[in-house]
């Protein structure tokens, strides 16, 4: 059954409306001044939860609601959240990727109204959503409060969006300098995960200021992901970088290494095999394959080449490249033009090959019609599969395709 918005609207309205004044009316010594909903839980194409509800009683909005003192234990009440749960989920799940999207987005808006409601009949009290680990956090915000409030309560949102803006009109080599400078920072308005953005996109320009950092304490391992990341193999950036390999240890050593690689020169790290660990050598060759290579403005294609070359060519090392590059350890995402690589990976002689092929391809956001070519395929392996991982894997990226396997082991 269908997702009644309006209705659900008003059963949240109407529980935190409630939830709030039986809290007031239980600690009549205490003076409240917001209930926000915080902890955010949802997984795309799965699970959507309900958020907490706490209340706060010392002004200092900015804190994190599961820091505040008092949180609502049965919200909403009588077990209804669970139902409310089952019903978003049943909703969200039952078209394609892109409608789960589509409820979500419903979801958040419903969730809106509801505090928009709540504090009319709370007479003005302060009712919002805040969950600063959700990348919605700063429009959720904006949605739930008055432009005075949020100035009020969370002052350093204005001011990184006026230090943005100078920002942003500066030339691009002031602002290179400028994001270089605060890229230690995580006590500026903008700190050092939006600088790390920044000097991505500003690409190009960024490499000359990006170099001499390769090789500083506290700064090599930063600098060398973000040469990957903004993906353009340059002289200069490669000179340094394989110059580094051998001046570097440790992490930093290990970023090195991926970077060479993700920037497509890996060879450069096999030509110091025996030169530097082998935990360094992994690291290259594992790069393009894992959740980091899609922080790069255009990550490079799929392709198992490099990777079943170097578990034919260097035996010694594979043992431990199966464990860094175990399922389980956050892969790449792959988009349509790479299906057609992944499809031959099932195929690999190499059982890891075929493990990180098999994950990668159990992704229904891809398509109906990438579908068509790729279930059959997973179903084959699922059941006939010579490695038990690879068939316990098929059988879970068949169930991400909505698929599920009867009869199996």
């Amino acid at each position: 059954m269908p997702v009644d918005w309006d209705t659900l609207e008003a059963e949240l309205t109407t529980a935190l409306v409630d939830q709030v004044r039986e809290m007031i009316a239980d600690f009549p010594g205490l003076e409240f001044h917001a209930a926000a909903l915080g902890q955010l839980y949802y997984e795309t194409d799965g699970v959507i939860t309900l958020p907490g509800l706490a209340f706060n009683t010392d002004g200092v909005l900015s804190e994190l609601p599961g820091d505040w003192e008092f949180e609502a234990i049965d919200w909403p009440p009588d077990g209804r959240g669970r139902e409310i749960e089952r019903m978003l989920q049943d909703e969200a799940c039952r078209s394609t990727v892109q409608h789960w999207h589509e409820t979500f987005e419903r979801f958040l808006a419903m969730l809106i109204r509801a505090c928009g409601n709540a504090r009319e009949q709370l007479d003005g009290f302060l009712v919002f959503i805040y969950d600063d680990d959700d990348p919605n956090y700063e429009f959720l915000l904006r949605s739930c409060l008055t432009e005075s409030e949020l100035a009020q309560h969370f002052p350093e949102i204005g001011q990184a969006e006026a230090e943005r803006e100078r920002v942003a009109a500066l030339p691009p080599h002031e602002q290179v300098s400028f994001y270089v400078s605060v890229l230690d920072d995580f006590e500026h308005p903008l700190g050092s995960e939006e600088a790390q953005k920044a000097l991505r996109d500003l690409g190009s320009a960024a490499i000359p200021a990006l170099i001499p950092l390769i090789t500083r304490k506290d700064d090599g391992f930063r600098a060398a992901k973000l040469l990957a990341d903004i993906g353009i193999a340059d002289d200069a950036a490669i000179d340094a970088l394989s110059a580094a390999l051998t001046k570097t240890r440790g992490p930093d050593q290990n970023w090195v290494a991926a970077a060479l690689s993700r920037l497509g020169r890996l060879d450069l790290v096999l030509a110091r095999v025996g030169d530097v660990p082998p935990e360094v050598v992994v690291a290259a060759v594992k790069a393009p394959y894992t959740a980091f290579r899609d922080h790069a403005v255009s990550p490079r294609p799929l392709d198992y080449e490099p990777l079943e070359s170097f578990l034919s060519g260097y035996p010694e090392m594979a043992l431990l490249l199966e464990k860094e590059l175990a399922p389980g350890s956050s892969y790449c995402e792959i988009t349509k033009p790479e299906v057609d690589e992944a499809i031959r990976g099932l195929s690999s002689p190499h059982a890891l090959v075929r493990q990180h092929a098999v994950c990668v391809l159990g992704a229904r956001r891809l398509g109906d019609a990438v579908g068509a070519h790729v279930i059959p395929r997973l179903a084959r392996l699922e059941s006939a599969d010579p490695d038990p991982d690879v068939r316990r894997l098929a059988e879970l990226s068949l169930s991400d395709w909505k698929i599920t396997v009867t009869g199996s082991r």
